[in-house]
């Protein structure tokens, strides 16, 4: 595998536009992003319209299949659930700048495994948080009494509201109305659900507890079935983030090494489509929240993750 660039990437973009991996970009330039890489490279992506956001805007997701052959195993990686986390949502963009621009280097995954990657799933709290306050959390939705939003990795259906959540609509971690009550994770579920035939993967890339965890999110001591391949490669995963930068990183059941919490991501698709393999990669931290990662450390941030992300890839594609 080639070494990924950790300096400044410049990608040019429609209308003159110039997006690099050294400051965040807003939810409009993701999309342009998008739009630039399925026009320039329609062989290998094409765009998925995901849904629409409380606030109206487009989630949207990018389909990676060499020569767009369908039947391969699939990964599908969901980044962006929560607002002030914007080094998750960069690592998906940055994944796809590096298996889509640099396709070549990458021909043995391409040619056994598929990719859907979903960069954004909470535009409008990411753009909150961007504009108006850095520490928020949730979605856009209004929940009355002058409250807003659902934590959205508590809104899955597997044993929602069972654990770790909150029924109070002005806390962080507000659990929603009902299962799937936020538009953003009911659009997410039906992507899940119509491409769940060839799922070999799903990966959450969140920040930035420097972590590779594997279901169950609701329990520190249920596991799926297959818990020792999901530890073996949690900790290969481990060991390729480590040697990079030389940041540690843990690995295990999501509900033992957090606080356990029902609703999460990784536990509906564990816990009802059933795929080999589920994964939280909880990035490397920086700033004075951890996931506050200053513009300065982000590329080495991204390099880092993807090759997280490619260590679990390399997998499917010589096991799947």
């Amino acid at each position: 595998m080639r070494s990924i660039l950790v300096l400044p990437l410049l990608v040019a973009l429609v209308a003159g536009a110039t997006l690099d991996f050294e400051h965040y970009w807003t939810a409009q330039e993701m999309n342009e992003y998008i739009d630039e890489l399925v026009r320039d490279f329609p062989t290998i992506a094409t765009a998925v319209n995901v849904g629409t956001s409380t606030e109206g805007r487009p989630i949207r997701a990018v389909r990676v299949s060499k020569n767009n052959v369908a039947n391969r195993p699939l990964v599908i990686v969901e980044a962006g659930l929560r607002a002030r986390e914007w080094i998750s949502p960069m690592s998906a963009n940055y994944i796809l700048h590096e298996i889509v621009e640099h396709y070549y280097e990458f021909e043995h995954i391409l040619d056994n495994v598929n990719f859907l990657i979903v960069p954004l799933v909470n535009p409008d709290g990411y753009e909150f948080s961007r504009t108006t306050n850095r520490l928020w959390l949730k979605s856009r939705s209004v929940n009355g009494n002058g409250c807003f939003g659902v934590d959205l990795n508590r809104n899955f259906g597997h044993l929602w509201n069972t654990v770790g959540g909150s029924n109070d609509p002005c806390s962080d971690s507000f659990v929603g109305t009902a299962a799937f009550s936020a538009p953003e994770t009911a659009a997410l579920r039906n992507l899940i659900q119509a491409n769940s035939a060839n799922l070999a993967l799903y990966l959450s890339i969140q920040s930035a507890d420097q972590m590779v965890l594997y279901p169950f999110s609701h329990s520190a001591t249920t596991n799926p079935a297959n818990v020792a391949e999901l530890r073996n490669l949690a900790n290969s995963v481990v060991l390729t983030l480590m040697r990079q930068n030389g940041r540690v990183f843990t690995s295990g059941g999501a509900g033992l090494l957090q606080t356990p919490a029902s609703g999460s991501s990784i536990d509906f698709v564990a816990g009802t489509v059933q795929p080999d393999l589920v994964f939280t990669l909880e990035t490397g931290a920086g700033g004075n929240y951890g996931y506050d990662v200053p513009e300065s450390q982000m590329a080495e941030l991204l390099s880092e993750t993807t090759y997280g992300f490619l260590t679990m890839a390399e997998y499917v594609a010589n096991n799947k």
